[in-house]
């Protein structure tokens, strides 16, 4: 069908599935917290609709967008049925609050008759000290989506998420005209984003290139005393731009430069998100067994099929890449060895290519212990020395010798969590908006053979989809 016809929307689409939701959710008598989801398929959609064009015209402050590296799995969604966030004042001083985030997100979605998901980000460093610029997401952030139009394979699904809490003390038909009153504010699908170049005024990167270079060398020197191999360190670069920027827009115009990419937006407020397109995995999980990747080391793409053979055969033979990677392979695979009964490694130094550069990878298969949850997951892997450095013990507070600045949720895991699944990837190739101000980080694994300057122009490469897109004045 044509999602871009209201009438049709409404009469295919919104008003079959409020009836559902009538019959499904208000006529029920039971009163026990619950989940209910209610879905319809959407027919007809041409192979290439991709939800974040619906996602961008719509008014709703709250939107959140995911999509799989491969692309068979989307999602775009507007408003929450249930959100956790621990920028509310009496959660800050809970040192167990994501443990209780997710024994509770566990909870909810195992009651469910459906599949429920909740979608969100954790900070790289949850004991780092916040800044003004990520308050309004506090250093956790997860919701349930109130709408969700999604795309699984080929077919694709308007759904309504309600999460009833008899103790918030709302009666079902106040909440079902409230979902009501919702439905109403959303609007078809609009045509795809042109492309378009977005004008800053200025630029500042933290840190500068001067900086910069003087940590990489300080950094070095005290490997040996310190007893670390690798250390990651990461830039902000700030842009001014000359006006207010949708994160939904700045996304679908990343979508459009990268490829092999979890691509991802959380907006919380109007000109507010966090966005990105990262080509790293962190786990997924199906039932007790996992999937994981370590991936290290860059190289360019290149301008044609033999020079990019070349450089990725380049890559390959690179001492300092091959230590970088090896020490990403080892601590991953060591970490899920604690957490699994069995570990295999199903794809060994092979080469990923992104539209922008090539980096080398593996992949890991394993089924996990019992006792082991999504938390324990986290917990076990996160951060890997992709992101933070070799060894793992005492690596944060090195970090923080040389940054300036809270990483909020670059680098951070971000994906979602499901009853029998799980994914996250690692929020890199990342950043912030606020209004007029962007936001984007990028990090550098630095081992003993490494180049102060070419460490630079790696982490210049790795923004360069968000420097296609940014045009001085």
């Amino acid at each position: 069908m044509d999602l871009k016809n209201k009438k049709d929307f409404k009469k295919f689409i919104s008003s079959p599935l409020l009836k559902n939701i009538k019959e499904g959710f208000l006529s029920q008598k039971d009163d026990l917290e619950k989940f209910y989801r209610f879905e319809i398929e959407i027919e007809n959609l041409p192979d290439s609709f991709d939800p974040v064009n619906w996602l961008l015209g719509q008014n709703d402050q709250i939107k959140t967008y995911w999509s799989s590296r491969n692309k068979s799995f989307c999602v775009a969604g507007i408003g929450f049925a249930d959100k956790f966030s621990d920028n509310l004042n009496n959660n800050k001083n809970d040192s167990h609050f994501v443990q209780n985030m997710f024994a509770l997100m566990k909870s909810r979605i195992s009651n469910a008759e459906k599949p429920v998901r909740y979608y969100g980000c954790l900070a790289f460093d949850e004991n780092d000290r916040i800044d003004s610029l990520w308050d309004s997401f506090g250093k956790v952030y997860f919701l349930v989506p109130r709408v969700e139009l999604y795309k699984l394979n080929k077919k694709a699904y308007l759904v309504c998420n309600i999460f009833y809490n008899p103790a918030d003390n709302k009666p079902k038909k106040e909440l079902y005209e409230e979902i009501q009153s919702f439905f109403e504010k959303i609007q078809p699908d609009r045509n795809p984003a042109e492309d378009k170049n977005i004008k800053f005024s200025s630029r500042k990167d933290s840190p500068e290139k001067d900086k910069w270079e003087r940590n990489i060398s300080q950094a070095i020197s005290v490997f040996g005393f310190e007893q670390i191999s690798k250390i990651v360190l990461s830039r902000k670069t700030v842009f001014k731009l000359q006006e207010n920027v949708d994160p939904v827009l700045f996304l679908a115009l990343l979508k459009k430069i990268n490829i092999e990419t979890y691509d991802f937006c959380f907006q919380n407020k109007d000109n507010g998100g966090f966005i990105g397109c990262t080509p790293e995995l962190l786990y997924s999980r199906t039932n007790k067994k996992i999937f994981s990747e370590a991936l290290a080391g860059t190289i360019l793409r290149g301008t044609s099929a033999k020079e990019e053979k070349e450089l990725g055969e380049d890559l390959l033979k690179s001492k300092k890449d091959s230590d970088e990677y090896k020490f990403v392979f080892d601590y991953i695979k060591y970490e899920l060895e604690k957490i699994c009964k069995e570990v295999k490694v199903i794809k060994k130094k092979e080469i990923l290519k992104l539209s922008y550069a090539q980096h080398i990878y593996s992949q890991f298969e394993g089924n996990l212990k019992p006792d082991v949850d999504d938390y324990k997951i986290i917990s076990a892997i996160h951060p890997t020395p992709a992101v933070s450095g070799y060894p793992k013990q005492n690596i944060k507070p090195l970090i923080k010798r040389y940054e300036t600045f809270f990483r909020g949720f670059y680098a951070g895991p971000v994906g979602w969590v499901g009853k029998d699944n799980s994914e996250f990837a690692i929020g890199i190739r990342s950043g912030i908006i606020n209004n007029c101000f962007l936001s984007v980080y990028s990090g550098a694994g630095i081992v003993k053979k490494s180049s102060p300057e070419s460490e630079w122009n790696e982490i210049e490469n790795k923004i360069s989809p968000f420097l296609k897109i940014l045009q001085n004045k």
